[in-house]
């Protein structure tokens, strides 16, 4: 829930830095929206899950998969060289499965991830014919729709479980490249990384036990290769 408000509120200052933007810049507007395809190398590892005494298997690990999204982003430029950029997209589900001694178990659990950015981007403008650029700035990740699966439940011989993960603020960096089509139209193809960490509590009901709490912790570096086409305005 507190990361909702905090995304909301995100939001909700960008049309305020906007407009002052206009008021600023009102002679030379130049707001870009861009769309396409990003591929998500989430590169991120497990320890092991932890929980009471005799109550959970030893080497059981967790795996993420990598992730397909549709990337949106709205940006505005302050001058010349510098812009400000919101960027979001349909949040993917994230699919975690078993590694260690779990390989076997399959899938374990499934989430919404979301990851808003608000990044500063600088713009090489005198180089001929494509024009870099570097951006730094901030990111959220948290997630919806945490479910648990029943590979996982049966593997710590449980009847049901819930599954919550730990939301976080990460800096984010981006290397990119845009090719001007002609005055409103550009490719772009971008190169980002951030740091994600979070941590997995499981609550297991477990027959004769009651419920059993275990945690993983997970952490890496993901990478975002993106591709998109930009509309200028």
């Amino acid at each position: 829930m507190q990361g909702r408000i905090i995304v909301r509120n995100i939001f909700a200052a960008i049309p305020i830095a906007f407009a002052l933007c206009n008021a600023a810049h009102a002679d030379e507007p130049d707001n870009t929206i861009k769309i396409g395809y990003a591929y998500v190398n989430l590169n991120l590892k497990s320890g092991d899950l932890t929980g009471p005494p005799g109550t959970t298997p030893p080497g059981l690990r967790m795996g993420v998969k990598d992730l397909d999204i549709l990337a949106i982003s709205v940006e505005r430029r302050l001058s010349r060289n510098w812009a400000v950029q919101l960027q979001a997209g349909v949040p993917p589900t994230l699919t975690a499965v078993g590694a260690g001694t779990g390989q076997s178990v399959g899938t374990v659990a499934t989430a919404r991830i979301w990851f808003p950015t608000v990044l500063a981007l600088y713009t090489f403008t005198d180089v001929p014919v494509i024009r870099p650029y570097l951006g730094a700035g901030v990111t959220y990740t948290f997630f919806t729709d945490e479910k648990s699966s029943s590979t996982y439940t049966a593997a710590v011989q449980g009847t049901s479980s819930s599954i919550h993960l730990q939301n976080s603020w990460s800096p984010y960096a981006r290397i990119g490249f845009e090719y001007p089509i002609d005055k409103h139209w550009a490719i772009n193809m971008e190169y980002s990384r951030f740091r994600m960490k979070t941590v997995a509590t499981v609550v297991t009901q477990t027959p004769g036990i009651g419920a059993i709490s275990r945690r993983i912790d997970i952490k890496g570096y993901p990478q975002i290769f993106g591709l998109t086409l930009g509309y200028k305005f």
